[in-house]
């Protein structure tokens, strides 16, 4: 395991040397009569999207909160912060190692009473790592 971790430090370093020399214009791909133009994203901007970290990500209310099935919530997601992303080794996953609660405001529908705002509290990802 020692092994793969230095093969990877070894292409993350790798790739950052080659980085420089690779050029920075957006490539034209696009037909020669066409009049737009495709862009291309370049490597770097590519890995520093993808690799591990916390990203929004729409959470369903329910799935926080599996015992309060028996009433509809609005929205019936909310917007969290979650670890996401690619490792530098397929072994690992993206998790998160520091946390923070965030309390939002959301509508609690109730079969025959008159809906209600609630404040719920929810887990967020504010720092992520890969092991």
């Amino acid at each position: 395991m020692p092994t793969m971790r230095l093969f990877t430090c070894f292409l993350h370093l790798l790739a950052g040397l080659t980085l420089p020399a690779v050029s920075s214009q957006p490539l034209d791909l696009s037909a020669g009569n066409s009049s737009s133009e495709t862009k291309v994203m370049p490597f770097q901007e590519v890995w520093n999207r993808s690799y591990c970290q916390a990203k929004e990500k729409l959470v369903d209310v329910l799935s926080e909160y599996p015992d309060e099935a028996e009433y509809i919530f609005q929205p019936s997601c909310v917007p969290l912060m979650r670890c996401s992303g690619c490792c530098g080794d397929e072994a690992q996953h993206c998790v998160p190692v520091e946390t923070a609660n965030v309390t939002m405001q959301v509508l609690k529908i109730s079969h025959g009473q008159t809906p209600s705002f609630v404040e719920m509290t929810f887990t967020q990802h504010t720092n992520c790592t890969c092991e």
